[in-house]
């Protein structure tokens, strides 16, 4: 979109840039003359430099940044300002120098790819209208114990992902730290390394669905997740599980409909 001037769309409510072209990859500033509107979309756009006029943005109720992710986006810390956001869907590939405070951002109901190595896990304490949650997490000045204690209070969450693209995680006993306490959590998604599964009174009593991936574990998770009593759907994905052995004991898993195995390279037996 070279030339693009947003100069004479001051009352626009709802804007649509996904996959569009920009000059330089970058947005225009006058997009911070747009003052009422609601509804942006970035999604796919060719976007590497966000201008800081956007704080003017106050009313947008949904963002979505999920550019194109072939190089980082460099974006000033202009979030905070937009506090009636309900929908905020971040960028996968940040700048290394970015830094976001979220704290102000107390209405969101989905939050995605929120960042532990760019934001504060503390500023999602706040966020207690949050449905839906997913977490990019390195161990970057953040454990997982922190982690968990950040959406302690999170009482409507009813979807979370937790994920580590690079595997650059490497915790040791800090599994122990994990402990979900969302009660109303339905959907966990975990993608981070962690070779043995946590105890079952870790998780959410009435988790319904849980899919594993990445996770390199050791022992046989089986054991911790048939006694998860809800679970109606369990998908053991892409080297999730690096055991040679699994057994499904004649009283476990009492309400499973769906079970997906994939790439399970190393199984060899799956006694049920």
């Amino acid at each position: 979109a070279p030339g693009l001037r947003f100069t004479r769309l001051k009352l626009m409510r709802v804007l649509d840039l996904s996959r569009a072209e920009f000059e330089g990859g970058k947005l225009p500033s006058s997009i911070g003359r747009l003052i009422h509107l609601r509804y942006l979309s970035l999604y796919l756009a060719n976007v590497t430099h966000l201008p800081s006029s956007m704080r003017n943005l106050k009313m947008l109720l949904y963002l979505n940044l999920c550019v194109d992710a072939r190089s980082s986006i460099y974006m000033p810390n202009f979030l905070k300002e937009m506090r009636l956001l309900t929908n905020l869907f971040l960028p996968l590939m940040i700048h290394d120098k970015v830094k976001m405070e979220l704290g102000n951002l107390v209405n969101l109901e989905t939050l995605e790819n929120f960042s532990t190595e760019h934001g504060s896990v503390r500023d999602l304490q706040g966020m207690t209208r949050l449905k839906a949650l997913s977490i990019s997490f390195n161990g970057k000045g953040c454990t997982m114990e922190t982690l968990s204690s950040s959406l302690s209070g999170l009482s409507h969450l009813e979807t979370l992902t937790i994920y580590d693209d690079y595997k650059l995680y490497a915790p040791t006993n800090d599994e122990e730290g994990f402990f979900l306490d969302c009660m109303n959590l339905k959907q966990l998604k975990l993608s981070i390394y962690m070779p043995r599964l946590p105890d079952a009174q870790r998780f959410p009593s009435y988790l319904t669905s849980i899919t594993l991936s990445g996770c390199c574990m050791e022992e046989d998770p089986m054991q911790i997740l048939e006694k998860l009593l809800h679970l109606y759907e369990v998908s053991l994905l892409n080297k999730s599980f690096c055991g040679r052995r699994m057994v499904c004991s004649g009283g476990g898993f009492p309400k499973l409909h769906k079970l997906h195995m994939w790439h399970l390279d190393e199984l060899e037996d799956w006694i049920v």
